[in-house]
């Protein structure tokens, strides 16, 4: 297990103050409270976006699946024109945090940078609705999406999907169930630092036991909540995807890793799985990054280079 010292000696420098002076997850997460601090950040991150009429913010919401509750979507779209490529996005937060209205700290420079729209997905979070409740909303979105229902002109070849941590787990599991009940195909994935596997066991989490945006107690507390005390066996690919049999037949994929991560062992393995089975990846590992640091250091290099990768990525796969 790597001390703190350790840790911070292997950050990339820009990163080591707010790492430092960050709080570790030490076990069950207060709800309300880390909700709101998620929110927090956000808010300040989002007031460092240049703001500008050439992106427009829309609120909607859709229907759920059977018997499930209307689903929240926030758009963001290029007020210029009309895009017919698309990018579903499902925020981060653990699966008990995070706000699909915050959005923008990434959806609007993305909006800018590559021309296509940005749906982000307010799908139901832990404990309140464990699983399967958040894949089955990401899910009636993408249907949503690639539906007439959508009045948004999308070309259904440039679909993409895509997440953030919790956000890319779900990402994930939303392809593979699209896949597997023959729904409507994406033709990208976009996993940055996804967490995919329930079972916390990696080296990588052994080794980050005292990282501050994330570590193994943490992880542990938030896989309970969201699976809850019993899972489907069937269903539990798309709770945690790292346990599907098979990986052939998904879209490419972007992945993003980070150095310093707990989860970063678990993005590697399935970045490596779906190049065996066929699936054109690209893999990023970007040294002394800790979870989360692309987008909370926006301003470090690192970050930058990240973010970077991920648009260009994203904008050829939807060209």
């Amino acid at each position: 297990m790597a001390v703190l010292e350790d840790i911070t000696s292997r950050l990339d420098s820009e990163l080591v103050p707010l790492f430092s002076a960050t709080p570790r997850p030490t076990g069950a997460p207060d709800i309300a409270a880390g909700r709101k601090r998620l929110r927090d950040i956000c808010a300040l991150l989002l007031m460092r976006i240049p703001k500008g009429d050439d992106v427009l913010i829309e609120d909607i919401t859709i229907p759920g699946a059977a018997d499930a509750p209307a689903i929240p979507l926030r758009i963001f779209k290029p007020a210029e024109r009309k895009s017919d490529k698309v990018l579903l996005w499902m925020h981060g937060g653990g699966f008990f945090a995070g706000h699909h209205e915050d959005e923008g700290i990434v959806a609007i420079q993305w909006v800018r940078l590559t021309g296509c729209t940005i749906v982000s997905v307010g799908y139901r979070m832990a404990p309140e609705h464990q699983h399967p409740a958040a894949v089955n909303d990401c899910y009636a979105a993408l249907q949503w999406v690639a539906s007439g229902d959508a009045l948004l002109g999308f070309v259904p070849s440039k679909i993409a999907i895509g997440g953030i941590s919790a956000g890319g787990c779900l990402a994930a599991a939303t392809a593979l169930k699209a896949r597997d009940e023959g729904g409507p195909q994406p033709c990208f994935q976009l996993l940055l630092i996804p967490a995919l596997d329930d079972r916390n066991e990696t080296s990588s989490f052994l080794e980050f036991m005292d990282t501050r945006t994330w570590n193994r107690n943490a992880g542990l507390a938030a896989w309970k909540m969201y699976l809850g005390p019993t899972v489907v066996e069937a269903t539990l690919p798309y709770a945690a995807p790292a346990r599907a049999s098979s990986l052939s037949d998904l879209p490419p994929c972007y992945m993003e890793v980070a150095e310093i991560d707990p989860l970063r062992d678990e993005a590697i393995s399935y970045a490596t799985r779906l190049m065996q089975a066929g699936v054109k990846t690209e893999l990023h590992v970007y040294p002394g990054a800790y979870h989360g640091s692309t987008f909370f250091q926006p301003q470090a290099r690192v970050s930058q280079r990240a973010l970077s990768d991920a648009t260009k990525a994203l904008q050829a796969a939807l060209s």
